[in-house]
């Protein structure tokens, strides 16, 4: 592992007046991004803000060769806030989880070291406080393909999700076009409007 000198410089201090942060990055099957970050307040890392939340991370096991094979990670969901991803994407299960740990005073360093790829291979919601996602190594043959399907007048996104934005009163949605105007939200629209004929795939 080769890091930028002023990393290696807080690395091996004794007492630093900044923290190490774990970033955590979650890739939704309509290619949304969940970010958070293990901080009393939001960062922005790498042109994005990740969200200040709570979460820990727990066991980890290892090969016979001391490699990782998989991890534990505890995410708290005050207000059932991930429980409409949970419901939407089947747990989140087969989704991209990257780990990053960054220091909090050298956020334009070089990390490439220090980011870790996951796939999430289950997840368990032991009570209305937290969520636990088992992580295990990314691999390719799992991966969803094609990604999503490009409809004209269907919403791909979650309503009230990250990418919808919708902020008002109403409390349901039928994802199309039509009911997103009446929403006054049509600017945030998950469809193609400009894409004739049969849906088509986007890998």
């Amino acid at each position: 592992m080769t890091l930028p000198l002023a990393l290696r410089l807080e690395k091996n201090k004794l007492i630093s007046t900044a923290p190490w942060l774990v970033l955590v990055a979650i890739t939704l099957p309509d290619t949304s991004v969940i970010r958070i970050v293990k901080n009393t307040e939001d960062v922005t890392f790498g042109g994005n803000v990740y969200t200040a939340f709570a979460f820990e991370l727990g066991d980890q096991r290892a090969s016979g060769d001391g490699k990782v094979q998989s991890l534990s990670l505890r995410v708290a969901n005050p207000a059932r806030a991930f429980t409409p991803y949970l419901e939407e994407y089947e747990g989140l299960v087969g989704c991209s989880l990257v780990l990053s740990l960054v220091h909090a005073d050298n956020l334009g360093s070089d990390y490439t070291d220090l980011i870790l790829n996951w796939e999430i291979m289950a997840t368990t919601v032991p009570d209305e406080e937290w969520i636990e996602f088992t992580l295990g190594a990314e691999s390719p043959i799992r991966r969803r393909f094609p990604l999503y399907v490009i409809t004209p007048l269907s919403c791909n996104w979650l309503f009230k999700g990250v990418e919808c934005a919708y902020a008002g009163v109403a409390t349901t949605c039928d994802r199309t076009l039509d009911n997103c105007r009446t929403l006054n939200n049509s600017g945030r629209f998950g469809g193609r409007p400009g894409v004739l004929g049969a849906p088509r795939f986007v890998g």
